[in-house]
């Protein structure tokens, strides 16, 4: 599905729209701005763990094929120490190839990937996710200007223009988001 920017948002005396979204301000009971936090193999440090499993491995397979191979002194007719010395480099190789694509993606988490906000409105007890993006303070305002409408609604229809990196909804994955205990934050498992 693709991404739907918003352009604008409208406010009425009874309902507010946003893209295709109407939500009546009667039932609306919360608003908040949540910030989008990457669990599972998405998390920030994830990649850490599969580069400590492949040092852990590369190093256990280079002892066992180095020192303990030699020390068993079994002969059963072929040449292992020899296969073994031509096959290291090659699984070497392989895994330092891994390790270094697990850096980059470790890079971009740490250094490049924003974090990212949703807005998230209650209404008659189910919440949804309204708008998510990067840009926290266009959301925060948006927020505020919903929370102004619910405790003093317009007499006539007010037009929001949102700026910004904001798309409709959470098109990040619907349904899988669930608040962890801090209250502010909302967690992605993929």
């Amino acid at each position: 599905m693709a991404k739907e920017h918003v352009g604008e948002i409208r406010i009425s005396k009874r309902v507010v729209r946003i893209a295709h979204e109407v939500y009546p301000l009667a039932n609306i009971s919360r608003v908040q701005t949540l910030k989008l936090v990457w669990g599972g193999k998405y998390a920030t440090y994830y990649p850490l763990r599969e580069i400590a499993a492949l040092i852990v491995l590369v190093g256990v397979a280079v002892v066992a094929l180095d020192v303990v191979l030699p020390e068993l002194d079994v002969d059963i007719g072929y040449d292992i120490e020899g296969a073994v010395r031509q096959f290291m480099p090659y699984a070497l190789g392989l895994a330092g190839i891994r390790a270094a694509y697990l850096l980059v993606v470790l890079f971009y988490r740490i250094v490049i990937r924003r974090p990212r906000y949703a807005l998230v409105i209650e209404a008659a007890g189910t919440q949804y996710t309204a708008l998510s993006g990067s840009d926290h303070r266009e959301i925060h305002r948006i927020k505020g200007e919903i929370v102004s409408a619910i405790e003093d609604p317009p007499s006539e229809e007010r037009t929001i223009h949102v700026s910004g990196d904001l798309v409709v909804g959470d098109k990040v994955g619907r349904d899988k988001y669930h608040q962890d205990g801090t209250g502010n934050r909302m967690t992605f498992n993929s």
